[in-house]
Formats: structure tokens, C-alpha cells, sequence
């Protein structure tokens, strides 16, 4: 089984990537888990993001193959946060602390909005009190959790206010304990304790 996946290039042309069922599979499997590890969604959430990126295969994967892999990685990651036992304030905690406190300085502060970054830049200009600055990661952005990274996307409503905006993340980061360094107009947080708990049972 195999199948064509078409993205443009920079050039502005289509190129071809031929995906076997295995990438496929592979894909889904580090989908699932970086989805699973950012906390945000529910296991049907989950599942329904891995079952449409399964769908690029020409021929659908052997039934339940999906739904397995999927379950594997959300039962592996609530054994692993029920044998930690949660004791010390974890960096998913500090994040959430950090961005009460830019809530409270006016900023826009989200987690997990928009399924990208363009998509969350647009409902971030349209929640954002008029005037104020945003700060936000997509739901794609928990990839880079294996990583210990997690980019936020920072931005105002214009342009020579940005870089003010960038040093009030950074500064609220800082004082909540988590060390950020500043790349282009985001800003990456490096993490290397995040546990935030599943959202619901599954």
C-alpha cells in the first residue's frame, strides 16, 4: 500500500512524496504520541486527528490498526504521569502561571489555540482586546514537546510593538521559572518537565 502525498514547494511548484502504509503508520504513531503528551485533547479528539491523517494511505490501514496505536500511546502516557505521582510544580504548571500573569497585564495568553499558527494568529487578533498583544501556541506546536521545546507565537496589532511584546513574555516566563530564548518574532520555552494530566478518562 502506498499513496502520494502533493505539497507546495517554496518555488511555488507541487512536488510528490510517495508515503508507504508503514510511513504512514509511523506518522500516526508520532502524531498520537506528541498529541497525547501536549495534554489538550481528549482520546477521541486524538483519535479522530490520527484517523484523518491515516486516510492519506491510498488503501485504509487493517482495521482497529489505528484505534490500537492511538490507545498504546494514551495508556503508556497515564501510566507514566500515574508513576511520577505529580509532586513539584512541572513546566506545563509554570507555562499556565506565566500566562495567567500576561492575562492579567493585558495580553492575550492561550494554550493550544488554532489547529496552527496562522489559523491561531486570526482568532488571536480577533479575542484580543483592542490595542493588546497576544502570545499563544497552536495544537501542532506540542510536537516539539519531544524536543523539550515549545514555540509560542507572539504578535500585536502592529508591527513596531512586537518586539515590546516579545520581552513581557519573556520577562513573565522568567519570573515563573522557565527559561525562553527568543527566535525571529516567537519566543521557545524550553521544557523538560511537562505533565500536564490527560484530560479525561478514555
Amino acid at each position: 500500500m502506498s499513496t502520494q502525498t502533493t505539497f507546495t514547494g517554496g518555488d511555488g511548484t507541487d512536488a510528490l512524496e510517495r508515503l508507504s502504509a508503514d510511513d504512514v503508520l509511523h506518522e500516526v504513531r508520532s502524531a498520537a504520541r506528541a498529541l497525547v503528551r501536549g495534554g489538550f485533547l481528549a482520546y477521541d479528539d486524538v483519535l479522530a486527528r490520527c484517523l484523518e491523517l491515516a486516510a492519506l494511505a491510498d488503501d485504509a490501514p487493517r482495521a482497529g490498526t489505528v484505534e490500537r496505536v492511538v490507545r498504546h500511546e494514551w495508556d503508556a502516557r497515564a501510566a507514566a504521569l500515574a508513576a511520577h505521582g505529580g509532586d513539584g510544580a512541572s513546566d506545563d504548571a509554570r507555562l499556565d502561571a506565566a500566562f495567567a500573569t500576561l492575562q492579567r497585564q493585558g495580553l492575550l495568553a492561550r494554550a493550544s489555540l488554532g489547529d496552527c499558527e496562522e489559523c491561531g494568529e486570526r482568532e488571536a487578533r480577533a479575542l484580543a482586546r483592542p490595542g493588546a498583544g497576544w502570545v499563544f501556541f497552536p495544537e501542532d506546536a506540542v510536537e516539539g514537546l519531544t524536543g523539550g521545546r515549545l514555540r509560542l507565537a507572539v504578535g500585536a496589532p502592529h508591527d513596531a510593538d512586537v518586539s515590546r511584546v516579545v520581552e513581557q513574555v519573556v520577562a513573565a516566563l522568567a519570573e515563573h521559572g522557565l527559561r525562553a530564548d527568543v527566535e525571529g518574532a516567537g519566543v521557545v520555552v524550553h521544557v523538560a518537565d511537562w505533565r500536564r494530566r490527560l484530560p479525561a478518562a478514555a
